[in-house]
């Protein structure tokens, strides 16, 4: 496939089969020149911006790809959409409560070393990672900021709490 790329760089061919990612451009400064990037595509080797629209390049990826393998789907911040390939992703990470009620995210998924906040729940992000193939993690709550929890407790970690959630998600003492 080809992706249109902004000046000066012109068209440039993709390999459907090792896009990690593709999302819309965050900020325009992330692109030289001012030019007018729509998307950006993350490839198994490089960062690739593109003229069309992350819809667009799913589109085109798609058609490459093979049947069972389009790119999976979920949402940033902005409710703009994450297209990922979902047998290469790893998911949900446990995010804490500050990152939930600062940033508005609510889950996250790993793809490529990178991790990728999405505003869907985090059995959303279980039941889209599972249904592509990728590696699933445990459904969690979001997680009490450690530091906000040591500034609110004098003295030592009581050590017959284990910090890390049983497999139900509770907490065990």
């Amino acid at each position: 496939m080809k992706v249109h790329c902004p000046p000066p760089a012109g068209d440039k061919p993709i390999i459907a089969t090792e896009i990690l990612y593709v999302r819309n451009v965050v900020k325009p400064t992330e692109v030289e020149d001012g030019s007018p990037a729509m998307g950006m595509l993350l490839t198994l080797d490089a960062k690739t911006y593109t003229l069309e629209t992350p819809a667009e390049v799913k589109d085109l990826a798609d058609a490459e790809r093979p049947s069972d393998k389009a790119l999976s789907l979920l949402s940033s911040k902005n409710h703009w959409p994450i297209y990922f390939d979902g047998a290469r992703a790893e998911g949900p990470l446990q995010i804490t409560e500050n990152e939930v009620n600062k940033s508005g995210y609510n889950s996250a998924f790993l793809i490529g070393k990178k991790k990728i906040p999405v505003i869907n729940s985090a059995q959303e992000v279980f039941d889209v990672v599972a249904a592509a193939g990728g590696k699933t993690r445990p459904v969690l709550p979001p997680a009490k900021s450690i530091s906000s929890v040591t500034r609110d407790l004098a003295g030592d970690w009581d050590e017959s709490i284990k910090l890390f959630p049983s497999p139900g998600g509770a907490p065990t003492f």
